[in-house]
């Protein structure tokens, strides 16, 4: 009796584990009919046991998973083994959702199979966070296109393909012209909606058999299957630029943007995968450099062009640490008293292969990498120190003018950088002169304005460079603190043969004066230039009339020997 009562006792504890189980239990016969659910079942499911009892588990069936999954449960189980998987269920609402089952066969003394036992877990949650992660993974969550990840899963794909078939494919790298202004002046906020239209935009002037992704910032790319030439690339790159003509109505801006695109073709251009991305990629840098809002395959010409560029580059990383530059000075001339008035520091890079590089060679490079900020940190002490050792030397004042770009403008400590060289250098503040170009102001005119106002309360003199070859507003202009107004060489080099030029430079000279500023001209060579520029007032002169840029004992040698007088000029 005591041995009855414990196996009762044991019945019932397992009736109750059962019964109170977090997961849903189910118990068929051999053929599924469904002989006991467990209250689990129906809270998960919304069946009740009296809508279930007698019928078999296709009642969950949701058409979601796979017939294959079922034939190997089934062959699992009449095997007599455990069967352990997923399945995409339908519950009596018809709410979708994902359990994890084991299923185990149960068998007599005769070791033949009676029943099935199934033990299901909802995992709804763990799906969608997968998920989620798994978009996560390969998705921009911005713009909702493929991120860099898939698209180099596309990519190989599409070199697979068009292997297999002998087919072509493009690969375009794009990103936006002047975004960074954008983002800059408006915010980001703004920035990010302006991308997510960018996308959508692309998204509608493209084909659906073509992968768009964003590979991060403005950058986007595509990949343009089913072509049967190169022509066909370039129609569809030409369609996107046509799509941009229009502008994007973000908020309450109209906002305008263009797109700047590089085009590989496989096997044309390569057939490695990573080869593809980098020609892409200096196609796009050519078509920037080509006046942006355009499109550029790729040739063998840019591939040497990227190589000397990226050599250059690598270089200029130990320029300073090895002491290769070295700062020449231009004098300029004051054509009221003849007198050297200031002298513009212009960077050479003296290399141990190159030898001299031109300014036009690395500037540009160091600009684009970033470089810049620290080679511009180095000029401004050099220039600063050189200037403060020639009052020491007793040479009379001068200006010493540095130039200065919008990436070193826009660092954060940009004026504090010019207050400590200063005070470390212990040059007077008058006698420094920052040079700025146009563009590199309009490109956040109002940031640029208090900026040069505080190096203006500082006593730091103030140019604008290359006048007249950017996109200046008149109204900044008045606005913008500038001491010298610099009439671009490209100016001066027609004067005597070309009256547009003479119209032009008297245009600048004479606005110049009407705002109060100095007018100074660069590049003049001849004495025909020089004459004319008298005449019509110009206040100063720089060129190689008067001299060449000269290293520092050149030019103190020529300040001590200087003697022309304004005097030789005609009245």
């Amino acid at each position: 009796i005591s041995a009855r009562k414990r196996a009762e006792a044991q019945l019932r504890k397992l009736s109750l584990a059962v019964e109170h189980s977090p997961a849903a239990i189910v118990i068929t016969d051999v053929n599924a009919v469904i002989e006991y659910v467990n209250p689990k079942f129906y809270q998960l499911t919304g069946f009740t046991p009296e809508e279930v009892l007698g019928r078999t588990p296709k009642i969950l069936q949701s058409g979601l998973t796979p017939a294959e999954t079922y034939q190997a449960l089934w062959e699992t189980l009449m095997a007599g083994e455990e069967w352990h998987g997923e399945f995409h269920d339908r519950k009596k609402n018809g709410q979708i959702y994902w359990c994890l089952q084991s299923i185990s066969p149960v068998k007599n003394e005769s070791g033949e199979i009676t029943h099935f036992v199934s033990v299901t877990e909802d995992i709804s949650e763990r799906k969608h966070s997968e998920s989620v992660i798994r978009h996560l993974a390969f998705y921009d969550p911005l713009t909702e296109l493929p991120n860099r990840t898939l698209f180099r899963d596309r990519l190989e794909q599409a070199a697979a393909f068009a292997q297999r078939n002998e087919r072509l494919f493009a690969v375009m790298y794009l990103d936006l012209d002047r975004f960074k202004t954008i983002n800059d002046t408006l915010g980001h906020p703004v920035g990010d909606l302006l991308l997510k239209a960018v996308a959508e935009r692309m998204r509608q002037g493209l084909r659906d058999t073509d992968t768009i992704a964003r590979l991060g910032g403005d950058e986007f790319a595509v990949i343009v299957q089913d072509m049967c030439s190169p022509e066909d690339a370039l129609r569809l790159a030409e369609h996107l630029l046509q799509a941009f003509a229009a502008p994007f109505f973000i908020e309450s801006h109209e906002l305008f943007t263009t797109p700047s695109i590089g085009i590989s073709i496989y096997p044309q251009d390569t057939t490695d995968i990573d080869a593809l991305i980098k020609v892409a990629d200096i196609a796009l840098y050519r078509a920037k450099e080509l006046g942006r809002n355009n499109c550029q395959f790729f040739t063998a010409d840019m591939n040497v062009t990227a190589l000397e560029h990226l050599f250059i580059e690598n270089q200029l990383q130990h320029v300073l640490e090895r002491n290769e530059l070295v700062l020449y000075y231009q004098p300029q001339i004051s054509l009221g008293s003849g007198a050297i008035c200031g002298v513009e520091a212009l960077a050479r890079w003296r290399h141990p292969e190159l030898g001299m590089v031109s300014p036009g060679a690395f500037i540009p490079i160091a600009e684009d990498s970033g470089l810049i900020v620290p080679i511009g940190k180095w000029v401004l002490r050099e220039a600063c120190k050189a200037n403060k050792a020639w009052l020491d030397l007793g040479l009379p004042e001068m200006l010493v003018a540095v130039n200065v770009s919008a990436k070193q403008l826009r660092q954060k400590d940009f004026v504090d950088t010019v207050a400590a060289v200063l005070e470390e250098t212990g040059l007077p503040s008058y006698l420094l002169e920052i040079e700025l170009t146009e563009s590199c102001v309009m490109q956040n005119p109002e940031q640029a304005i208090t900026i040069l106002e505080e190096l203006k309360a500082m006593g730091v003199k103030l140019a604008m460079d290359d006048f007249g070859t950017g996109y200046s507003s008149l109204t900044y202009l008045k606005r913008l603190p500038f001491d010298k107004i610099k009439i671009d060489r490209s100016f001066v080099i027609d004067l005597g043969t070309d009256t547009d030029a003479a119209a032009i430079a008297h245009t600048i000279i004479a606005m110049a004066h009407g705002m109060h500023r100095i007018a100074i001209a660069e590049g003049v060579e001849t004495a025909e230039q020089l004459d004319f520029l008298h005449s019509e007032g110009c206040d100063e002169i720089q060129g190689y009339y008067f001299s060449q840029p000269l290293e520092d004992a050149g030019l103190v040698r020529y300040v001590k020997g200087w003697g022309w007088s304004a005097q030789h000029l005609p009245a």
